[in-house]
């Protein structure tokens, strides 16, 4: 595909589903090879009439091209719907690095949208095999074919339950308190946003207004709920337990593996074991 340079100014970055961090921008805006030209990836674009290009993805390159005062940047052209270049967008953005649990949460639900509006919601009955997607079409009912959480779980490599709670999250948080709590550590952990998810939306704001009070009169959604329900604060588990919990979901083959890896301590521990049975024994 032709990579082309555009004006800035002939280029519209507004509209996206990931707000931008100032963090990112100031980090890309540093990146240079060694004559000082900027090292990015061209990008991605479409045509929305006259010399006029809307972003579909590279809304931070765009960002730290504006910080370093540039006049130009350098841009993919494509073209199709809007469905197929929103889901792009959406694809491009949720397999970069940085993206929180809550910002694939919101792909994820805008994913969803689109794939209802082509298809319709999802009917009760036989599943039928999901088709690869493309990184692009030109028409949205080739991406969209097949059942939404099908698709977007062999897209992303990840569980369809994944991806219904995703969605689930997305859904009952509304997007006011998403904003706010787009930089709180909380968005970056799922079970944090799905219990935050299943309180009534006043619950939900007094639980936000708590985690995100100076100081933090909570750092959890399970402490704010005690605050509010004047419950004593949930013990926090210990590391054996957090680890416990974690080894126990793992299908028996990996499990099997973690188990190979730590014989030499399993071993210690057996042997300790049966020396404290026989002290005892004495």
């Amino acid at each position: 595909m032709q990579i082309v340079p555009l004006l800035l100014t002939q280029i519209d970055a507004t509209g996206g589903l990931r707000p931008v961090s100032d963090a990112w921008v100031s980090t890309m805006a540093d990146l240079s090879d060694a004559d000082g030209a900027p090292m990015w990836a061209p990008i991605d674009v479409v045509a929305v009439g006259g010399d006029r290009y809307r972003i579909v993805d590279g809304r931070r390159r765009y960002a730290a091209a504006q910080r370093r005062e540039l006049d130009t940047i350098e841009a993919r052209i494509f073209t199709g719907d809007d469905a197929a270049l929103r889901l792009h967008e959406i694809k491009a953005n949720m397999l970069q690095s940085g993206v929180t649990a809550l910002e694939r949460a919101i792909y994820l639900a805008t994913w969803k949208d689109l794939h209802e509006a082509v298809n319709g919601p999802a009917k009760r009955g036989r599943k039928a095999a999901a088709p690869p997607v493309p990184e692009l079409a030109q028409n949205s009912a080739a991406i969209f074919a097949g059942l939404f959480s099908r698709v977007a779980a062999e897209t992303l490599g990840i569980s369809e339950r994944s991806v219904q709670v995703a969605v689930q999250v997305a859904r009952d948080i509304a997007e006011p308190l998403r904003l706010r709590l787009a930089r709180h550590r909380i968005a970056d952990t799922m079970s944090e946003l799905l219990a935050l998810a299943v309180e009534p939306a006043e619950r939900q704001e007094r639980i936000a207004d708590l985690l995100l009070s100076d100081p933090p009169q909570a750092g959890t959604v399970s402490e704010a709920v005690a605050i509010l329900d004047h419950l004593p604060a949930p013990r926090e588990p210990a590391a054996w337990e957090k680890a416990y919990a974690r080894v126990s979901r793992l299908p028996p083959r990996e499990q099997d593996r973690l188990f190979d890896s730590l014989a030499a301590s399993i071993e210690r521990w057996q042997a300790g074991r049966v020396a404290r049975k026989g002290a005892r024994a004495a």
